[in-house]
């Protein structure tokens, strides 16, 4: 979460809250703490935007530290702890059968951190869906849109995108609805006042991202009160409501919960105002899901993992594409849950970076929206197993009896040496999942990769994975520096004129470095 000034003029919609009254544990229901309401939105077209970027004003180069939901001295300590922990032995990669992924047909460079008239952004928290005919890649002040053999067909900045000039803007998400052939994409922006910050929300006409968007500027900044910062934004798709979360922040009290809202897309895919209910004092750091295509589990789901907890909460969600109805339930614990520790940072080659040189891998939280399919919930994080940092995927079960339950919880790593991290994971309709991390491994002197594994043939456990791409350089600076706080995995939804319910075939968005201390974006497609 990286944030730089951006001045210029521009009025922005106003977005009013009306206070209700606080959130209260009714056996496990929870009731909204506000309303809020956004007008109509602007249709926003390629002509406008492609204007807006040539009167653009690029800011300067910085970087903001990352915004633990805990304590700042308990979170270093933590972390600290971790980096001091003994190493405990992994198994041997012979002791499980190596990823069964078929191929990576294709491979391919997106944004780097200094692409477009925002400025260099210090990583650039990478995300990308793949729709019909393109592949939209978001980063910090970054748009673009390519087709499916990594031709560029659009590159706009967030700012340029959104046609918001008073802050920079970043955190972008991105998710295509395979239902109604649509995009969704969504970013943060710097506050602009004690009781405004704007978060954007576009929706595209059509199925093209080249083409309008309905776009939205919602002053999210009020949600927890003056001064509060809205951070670490996420998006989520369920079969009639698009829902969107993020951690809270007030400067002197710091963390205030993760808040919870959600659009009908009747109302934001016709570009119309609206009023919804707003959930606030969840549980840190909540993310949404993305319900596969077909699914008719009438709930929306959604999961936490806590730093340092060992748990997972999740909540459910009733009638949420209806704003005068909606029934938020939870925090429900999962069953069966191993425990998990923080991770250390990931370490580099010594042939590329000085000692201490190393990668950030946040803490326990889950980073990405997860994928609510039927009975199963299917999620990853890194955690701190084998004192060292190590993704862990769960397939949990239970949602139709509102009993979620671990039914498959897996850690998997490049090799015995490496320091593997920054993960996410996409599901078909079938169950077919693929999962995305980056790794690095010092004794074999591997920098930082991107890398793959599948459940073809099974759910991979201990899964060496295959790799992607490999980077070329290093962060050679001193102390830890920013990783990006994401990755993303999508389903491939196929050309025809019908999105597939699965086909086989998945597109990951990782992140690199090309060159020392500078970011870059790698895309890939991956087929059973």
């Amino acid at each position: 979460m990286k944030k730089f000034a951006f001045v210029t003029a521009l009025t922005v919609c106003a977005v009013a809250l009306i206070s209700l009254a606080p959130a209260q544990d009714m056996t496990k229901k929870i009731l909204p703490t506000a309303r809020l309401q956004v007008p109509a939105a602007v249709e926003r077209t390629p002509e406008q935007m492609d204007a807006f970027e040539a009167t653009a004003v690029m800011p300067g180069k910085a970087e903001v530290p990352f915004r633990p939901t805990m304590d700042a001295a308990r979170y270093a300590q933590l972390k600290q702890m971790a980096s001091l922990a003994p190493r405990a032995s992994r198994p041997g990669a012979g002791a499980t059968s190596p990823s069964p992924l078929v191929s990576v047909p294709l491979a391919f460079s997106a944004a780097t951190e200094c692409d477009g008239t925002g400025g260099c952004w210090v990583p650039p928290d990478v995300a990308g869906a793949i729709g019909k005919t393109q592949f939209v890649s978001v980063s910090n002040n970054m748009f673009e849109v390519r087709d499916r053999t990594g031709i560029l067909l659009k590159s706009k900045s967030l700012n340029a995108f959104f046609g918001y000039t008073k802050q920079a803007m970043f955190d972008p998400r991105v998710q295509y609805d395979k239902a109604y052939q649509r995009w969704v994409i969504t970013a943060d922006a710097f506050p602009e006042s004690s009781t405004v910050q704007i978060l954007g929300i576009a929706v595209s006409k059509t199925s093209s991202a080249t083409g309008g968007f309905w776009v939205y500027k919602a002053n999210v900044g009020v949600i927890g009160g003056a001064g509060a910062f809205y951070d670490f934004p996420m998006l989520g798709i369920s079969q009639d409501a698009v829902q969107f979360t993020a951690n809270v922040f007030l400067p002197n009290n710091g963390f205030q919960g993760s808040s919870l809202f959600s659009l009908g897309k009747a109302r934001i895919y016709n570009g119309l105002n609206f009023s919804v209910p707003v959930f606030t004092g969840l549980v840190a750091t909540l993310e949404p899901s993305y319900q596969a295509l077909g699914d008719d589990n009438p709930d929306v789901w959604l999961a936490a993992a806590p730093g340092n907890s060992s748990v997972i909460e999740m909540y459910y969600m009733g009638n949420a594409s209806s704003p005068f109805h909606q029934v938020l339930h939870g925090p429900i614990a999962v069953t069966g849950v191993a425990g998990y520790g923080f991770p250390p940072a990931a370490a580099q080659p010594a042939s590329c970076a000085p000692a201490g040189a190393n990668l950030d891998t946040l803490d326990n939280r889950f980073q990405n929206a997860g994928t609510q399919n039927g009975d199963f919930y299917y999620q990853v994080h890194t955690t701190g197993d084998f004192g060292v940092p190590t993704p862990r995927y769960y397939i949990i079960k239970g949602l139709n009896s509102h009993a979620p339950a671990v039914s498959v919880q897996n850690d998997f790593w490049l090799s015995v040496s490496s320091n593997d991290f920054n993960p996410s994971i996409a599901t078909d309709s079938f169950g077919n999942f693929a999962i995305n991390w980056s790794a690095t491994d010092p004794a074999n002197g591997v920098l930082a990769s991107e890398r793959v594994t599948d459940n073809n043939g099974g759910n991979p456990g201990g899964a060496t994975g295959i790799n992607v791409f490999t980077s070329a350089s290093c962060y050679n600076g001193v102390g830890t520096s920013r990783w990006g706080d994401y990755s993303q995995t999508s389903a491939d939804p196929g050309t025809g004129a019908l999105s597939s319910a699965g086909n086989g075939v998945f597109w990951i968005d990782n992140e690199t470095i090309p060159s020392a201390n500078f970011w870059s974006t790698e895309v890939a497609e991956v087929v059973f």
